[in-house]
């Protein structure tokens, strides 16, 4: 099964995001079993900052390695490829004020894909920051979204949707004060009928329960996996058990 398949299958999954850069040499393996005992259902590999080829390769190794769930890029540079993932969130800022971020950056990477990871299935991804937005709205160049302003975020998720990306992903950035708005999910998911990722700020089973109601496809959490297993076994079955509105 492609992934893309695997992400619409029409229940709401819950996904692991590990940053090579931030895990502890080797540790990598040890977060994706923690993360696959505790019911995820796949991880993203990637991060903002200081990440190389060689460490993107070295963690999807050893991710692919450490279970069978399906291993994504979460790429934060032109850097984060590795030909042996499953699949890269091609990723387009879609509210940066900056167009390297919107398109430039893209266009350098669609060759190197085109050439050298062919075997990657890629997911066309518009990536709309919210909130604080972390070190991926500041490195991004993003003009963040208030968490309140839902229908400016429904704004962005409709044009998404004309434009034609395979997925939207609404992110509040990593370490974030408190996760997207669970209005804003809805009031998104109202116009962008495809993959819907909701992820940062994220850190208990009542927070990733309402939003998982709220109808995303998928529900990223971080540094869970490594802080507090048993709180991410709780998430997860909180987002399984959730009910879409």
């Amino acid at each position: 099964m492609k992934v893309y398949e695997y992400l619409s299958s029409g229940r709401t999954l819950h996904m692991t995001l590990i940053d090579p850069d931030k895990a502890p040499r080797g540790d990598v393996a040890s977060l994706v079993r923690t993360a696959i005992d505790a019911g995820t259902d796949g991880i993203l590999v990637g991060g903002s900052t200081g990440i190389t080829q060689a460490q993107m390769d070295e963690a999807v190794e050893e991710a692919k390695k450490a279970g069978d769930a399906p291993v994504i890029i979460f790429p934060g540079s032109i850097c984060q490829l590795s030909s042996r993932a499953d699949a890269v969130l091609f990723l387009s800022v879609v509210n940066s004020v900056d167009p390297y971020f919107i398109v430039g950056a893209q266009a350098q990477a669609a060759p190197i894909i085109h050439r050298h990871f062919r075997n990657l299935e890629v997911i066309s991804t518009a990536y709309l920051i919210v909130g604080d937005g972390g070190a991926a709205g500041y490195m991004g160049a993003a003009r963040p979204i208030p968490y309140e302003r839902h229908e400016v975020a429904a704004a962005y998720a409709l044009a998404s949707h004309y434009i034609g990306f395979m997925a939207l992903y609404l992110e509040a950035g990593s370490g974030a004060r408190r996760p997207v708005d669970v209005g804003m999910v809805a009031a998104v998911r109202g116009v962008f009928p495809r993959v819907l990722f909701v992820g940062g700020g994220i850190r208990g089973e009542e927070e990733a329960g309402a939003l998982a109601a709220a109808g995303p496809n998928v529900i990223v959490t971080g540094t869970v996996a490594e802080e507090d297993p048993d709180k991410l076994r709780r998430i997860v079955r909180a987002v399984k058990g959730a009910s879409p509105r």
